[in-house]
């Protein structure tokens, strides 16, 4: 039985898709960038990460480390993002189904926003003000920027702590925590291991009050005892799915048609028929 037959068809979803909308297109996840951040490093610098697969830590090395200037490191970032992909037929499965309300997004890349502008309205948090659909647009929230503004972004540790206590910066995540409230959020993509993942999802659901109606899929078998501690005190549900049988359910979910869409569809050709 699928996940989605506990929803009505027209019912809206929220989307948190870490890592799995660039690892479709071929683009560096955040493990890969902190492996490339990693090799330019000395040895003697390297013995200070205690987690080489935290991109926030790594970064925070990177430049205390004094590997190179924190301008130098953001436009590398940049052009790791900077080839063109055929991601066309993964966007539309995102971008043009109107049964999603906003997207998270914790990566940089511009995948969605380029390829379909007019049905996303991309939120930074850097933004003035928080963008908002008017016309029944798609938002997406990039939680810690895109390439298109790359010197904004926030890649280490410093930058997420500023990130979640800076007041400039609230209004951006009580947006997200209003729109996880009203739908059911689904969790793709994510590393649940990674300790910049469950970070991410700390600061974005503390506080949130329908915590029955969020869910994950872990890309991992084996879960440690501590993430396990941190998503039940989350509220976050556990699927016992792989990503590939989930996202395969997603795509039929998203890509159908209502049925009260379907039913007035076969009216319509009945009556051309009878007559």
């Amino acid at each position: 039985m699928s996940f989605f037959n506990r929803f009505n068809d027209a019912d809206k979803i929220n989307l948190f898709l870490g890592d799995f909308l660039v690892r479709q297109a071929g683009y560096p996840t955040r493990r890969d960038l902190a492996k490339l951040l990693i090799k330019d490093m000395k040895e003697n610098i390297k013995g200070y990460i205690r987690d080489e697969n935290s991109l926030f830590q790594v970064s925070q090395i990177y430049l205390d480390g004094v590997v190179t200037s924190r301008s130098a490191l953001l436009k590398k970032i940049k052009n790791l993002y900077e080839t063109n992909r055929d991601t066309t037929e993964l966007v539309k499965v995102f971008s043009e189904s109107e049964k999603i309300n906003a997207v998270f997004s914790t990566d940089y890349d511009i995948i969605l926003d380029d390829v379909n502008s007019n049905k996303i309205v991309k939120i930074l948090p850097t933004d003035d003000k928080v963008a908002v659909s008017k016309g029944g647009e798609i938002k997406h929230y990039k939680l810690l920027g895109d390439v298109n503004k790359y010197e904004k972004i926030f890649i280490s540790i410093q930058d997420f702590r500023k990130l979640k206590v800076l007041d400039f910066y609230k209004n951006f995540f009580k947006s997200m925590k209003e729109d996880i409230e009203k739908y059911p959020t689904l969790i793709l993509g994510m590393d649940l291991n990674n300790i910049d993942f469950i970070d991410m999802l700390e600061s974005t659901l503390l506080g949130v009050e329908k915590k029955d109606v969020i869910y994950a899929v872990s890309s991992s078998n084996v879960l440690k005892t501590r993430t396990i501690e941190r998503l039940n005190e989350l509220g976050i549900k556990l699927l016992p799915h792989t990503e590939e049988e989930f996202f395969k359910e997603l795509k039929d979910y998203l890509c159908s048609a209502p049925t009260m869409e379907l039913e007035l569809k076969e009216a319509t050709v009945g009556k051309k028929i009878f007559r």
